[in-house]
């Protein structure tokens, strides 16, 4: 897989070397571009080779900037189309009822000689409910950012795209149009050939047939034959890259990525222009209070310090900070975003997925729900959002409070003008004077009424009140204000509690005394309601038809007024030309380093930003990249590696929390330049934890299996049968230990190769589904283990390169073992060679024949493995003769 001709790399350098600063790049759609290529076009893997050119260091404008991405945005999007296509086998689909095409325009793509025509169709679905035979409907739901393909039978192959019956035809999902029942029924496309055209032309024309569309006319009845199905069939979603494409378009207008083009300028870290504020050193006192207050270390400490002074200074643009495995990186984040939320500094924060940006609103959660003062005052200064399904909010359910539906839900309620805030508001008060009238009443069933009115009135006011200090911004809503309706809410409780214990007024009896302490209680009530009937503004929206507020006007005040904003870089495309959107100070992006730098483009784009912080560590794994030419054009370098190489200075969190510190000794030397140290809590005893018996069960150790064969497995990728065998046997041990002493304990097996992952899945599938919550095993790649962390962690078949192998060894706290065959890792020439002459030094370095049971697993699976190895080589034989 990893073997590239030298030719195809002097393709790649000499491409390089081009000068395409001066030639402007016409940025058209992604989309367009992808529906303009013909089948051909998409197995051809050369088709950008001649276009793209290795990204350099440093841009001279940014035009040229834009123009190194581009043609590479392209490329990696194709390569992504091309393997789809090669996989549509498993694809998910689903049957069209009809089509009909709503409009048709011209299209030209610049440098190409075709011209196109592009139709825009409506298409209606195929219910399960519809038919009885739900297995050829298919249950796939298209979403908007699809690109779908359509055939008139479930595709069994790659060639079944492409038939004379069923030429190659795909379509780009505009938008997805929901029913009542939440599911979408039709869907509004793009495609550059009219699904509608007649398929005796198709077959005419077969020859010149292809993707480009051609001027003919339309059989407008043609789908509606009962007899013809016709399937869309998912290929692949488009959603971050055309939101890349678009951010790449307007890279000319952005002016912080101007100050990112080449080295950093000579004023430094410490800018001396900028005068002190006359109010300076009081703002300075109050942000060293906040951060001192978050017990953080000295590294941590100065991270968040040296981000929030940027306040002070006109000058300063950007800020690394480098967060290596266990320093607390999420923590720092999340202090670094308290900190600017108690400033009142708007904020957006980004993470490459969900998962990443909610590791970090869980963290900032805690912190702000300790500091809660005054019930949930505050927290509508936070929004969280993005796509709530994926978000998976119920394995975080602290987090739904910051969500933006859930705020808009909310303050819609606050907010609507006949059954809202200032309506109830008014009731009560009017309620509470009416109180005298109310006591004077003779008949029973009027003060019942009357009583009944006020629990329900008080009910509903008390909900709108919390509802408003909870999801309203503190900007719009004073601590005075709050403090008042709590003051409100502890007066008309104690009123509830008196008007339901009162006996009113009987024929001919004067009132009694008590009534003259509750119309105390209820005019210190009537002044507190009417003053925020005066000071609570609530904004302005117009109204529906029926009178009521449209849900999306609701959204654009959340976003616009929230102090800390938090998304996926991609979703950040909701907030870009956002003209309602009030400006945001702050940029923070964590996991920075997983970013492809034309990704940035997206957030970068924010109206008015001028201070960006990146947090991430480039000597952990980056972006992936599909295809090896935008590989080799260093497409997925993020730019926070590229402002590294400038120089750019960073602050390093430079304590670790997480490794033993015989499993952090080789990581800290070998990718930290021995910069990382050890935090005292894992040098001590507690930390000394042994799972099973023996040296080679120790916090570290090398095991090596001299016996172990690589195979090829699931396509290309790697299986080691023998290593299966022998972690099989030590997960074995570990569940046997554990149901003796029922101590908690995580397992994760990490292996570079998706073959050796499924391999192990199958042989230890007993263990993973334990229903145990003190007993877990997790197996995957070693991109899955990125940012994870688990009690014990074995790696499997380890041959892959330097940062991987940083991620392999920086996933465990307290034991990690590392299997593999010594004499091919020493001459692999890779860090695996420093890896087992480490272990030799340090006499962490173990035979697998030490362990009994181990050695004799091995030899229970190797005659199995003789066997198969016989079964197969003929079947080599006859592929190399070329019969298969």
């Amino acid at each position: 897989m990893e073997t590239t001709s030298n030719e195809s790399e002097e393709d790649v350098s000499n491409a390089s070397e081009k000068d395409v600063s001066d030639a402007n790049v016409e940025v058209v759609r992604l989309e367009d571009v992808v529906l303009s290529w013909t089948y051909e076009d998409v197995l051809n893997e050369n088709l950008y080779k001649d276009k793209v050119h290795k990204i350099p260091e440093t841009f001279k404008s940014a035009t040229e900037y834009k123009n190194s991405f581009v043609p590479l945005l392209f490329e990696e999007t194709h390569t992504d189309l091309s393997s789809s296509l090669f996989a549509v086998s498993q694809a998910p689909f689903c049957e069209i009822n009809n089509v009909q095409k709503t409009a048709q325009w011209k299209l030209s793509i610049p440098k190409d000689q075709n011209q196109f025509i592009q139709f825009h169709h409506d298409i209606r679905l195929k219910s399960t409910t519809e038919s009885d035979e739900v297995e050829d409907v298919g249950n796939y739901k298209p979403v908007s950012g699809d690109l779908i393909a359509f055939t008139h039978i479930r595709p069994k192959s790659l060639n079944d795209l492409n038939t004379l019956q069923s030429p190659y035809r795909i379509a780009y999902v505009k938008k997805a149009i929901k029913a009542g029942n939440g599911i979408p029924d039709r869907i509004s496309v793009l495609s550059c050939k009219c699904m509608k055209m007649d398929i005796k032309d198709d077959l005419q024309n077969n020859k010149e047939r292809s993707s480009k569309c051609m001027n003919m006319d339309i059989e407008d009845d043609l789908w509606n034959n009962r007899e013809l199905k016709l399937y869309a069939v998912y290929l692949m979603n488009m959603t971050t890259n055309v939101r890349i494409c678009k951010a790449l378009k307007s890279i000319s207008h952005m002016n912080i990525i101007k100050t990112m083009l080449g080295p950093r300028p000579i004023s430094g870290e410490n800018c001396q222009l900028c005068p002190p504020e006359p109010d300076s050193q009081s703002s300075l006192i109050q942000e060293d209070v906040i951060i001192r207050s978050q017990n953080l270390n000295e590294s941590q400490e100065d991270a968040v310090s040296s981000c929030v002074s940027m306040m002070n200074c006109n000058h300063a643009d950007i800020k690394l900070i480098w967060g290596p495995p266990g320093t607390g990186k999420t923590k720092t984040v999340a202090c670094l975003l308290f900190s600017l939320l108690k400033l009142q500094t708007r904020t957006l924060t980004c993470a490459p997925t969900n998962t990443a940006i909610l590791q970090v609103a869980s963290r900032l959660n805690r912190l702000v729900m300790d500091s809660l003062e005054h019930d949930t005052y505050s927290l509508g200064d936070i929004v969280l959002f993005g796509n709530g399904k994926r978000m998976n909010f119920s394995s975080h359910q602290g987090l739904v409070k910051f969500f933006l539906d859930y705020h808009v839900e909310n303050l819609m309620e606050c907010f609507d003008p006949n059954t809202g805030w200032k309506t109830n508001l008014l009731s009560m008060i009017q309620l509470l004077k009416s109180m005298e009238k109310s006591a004077n009443k003779k008949e029973s069933s009027e003060v019942f009424e009357y009583k009944q009115k006020f629990v329900q009135q008080k009910e509903k006011l008390e909900f709108l009140m919390q509802t408003l200090y909870t999801h309203m911004p503190t900007s719009l809503i004073s601590l005075e204000m709050v403090k008042k309706m709590l003051q409100a809410f502890d007066l008309l409780k104690s009123l509830g509690i008196s008007i339901g214990q009162a006996k009113f007024k009987k024929r001919d009896e004067s009132i009694p005394a008590y009534f003259q302490l509750l119309y105390v209680k209820r005019d210190e009530c009537l002044s507190i309601l009417s003053s925020l009937s005066k000071t609570v503004s609530l904004p302005y929206f117009e109204t529906d038809r029926r009178g009521g507020i449209k849900r999306v006007q609701v959204e654009k005040f959340c976003l616009s007024y929230a102090c800390l904003v938090l998304c996926t870089v991609s979703s950040s495309i909701k907030l870009i030309h956002a003209s309602w959107l009030k400006p945001v100070q702050f940029l923070v992006v964590d996991e920075a380093a997983q970013l492809k730098e034309c990704e940035l483009a997206i957030p970068l784009q924010l109206h008015g930003l001028r201070r960006c912080i990146l947090i991430g560590d480039e000597r952990q794994l980056p972006a992936l990249v599909k295809s090896k030419i935008a590989d080799q054009c260093e497409f997925g370098r993020s730019m926070f590696e590229r402002l590294v190489m400038l120089g750019y200075e960073r602050k390093m969190l430079n304590v670790q929390y997480r490794m033993h510190p015989s499993i952090s000794l080789f990581p800290c030397k070998e990718f930290y330049d021995g910069k990382l140290c050890d935090a005292p809590v894992v040098g001590e005893e507690s930390y000394n934890k042994l799972f099973l018996e023996g040296e080679m069960y120790s916090s570290y150790s090398f095991i090596n299996i001299a016996k172990g064969k690589e195979q090829f497995g699931h396509g290309q990728s790697l299986k080691n049968m023998v290593e299966v065998a022998v972690i099989s046997e030590i997960i074995k041990s570990l569940y046997e230990v554990f149901m003796k002493t029922r101590k908690k304990v995580s397992i994760g097996i990490v292996s570079p190769y998706n073959a050796q992952v499924y391999e192990i899945q199958e042989e230890i599938e007993q263990y993973t589904k334990v229903a145990n919550s003190k007993f877990s095993v997790n197996v995957r790649s070693v991109d899955g283990f990125q940012g994870g962390e688990e009690d014990i962690i074995i790696i499997s078949t380890v041959r892959s390169n330097g940062r991987r192998t940083n991620v392999a060894l920086t996933r465990a706290r307290y034991c990690l073992w590392i299997l593999g065959n010594a004499s091919t890792l020493i001459n692999s020439g890779s860090v695996w060679r420093n890896v087992v002459i480490d272990a030799k030094k340090r006499d962490c370095f173990h035979n697998v024949e030490e362990d009994k049971k181990l050695s004799q697993a091995i030899k229970d699976v190797l005659p199995q493995l003789r066997q198969l190895e016989e079964f197969e080589s003929p079947l080599k034989k006859r592929r190399l003769g070329g019969k298969f």
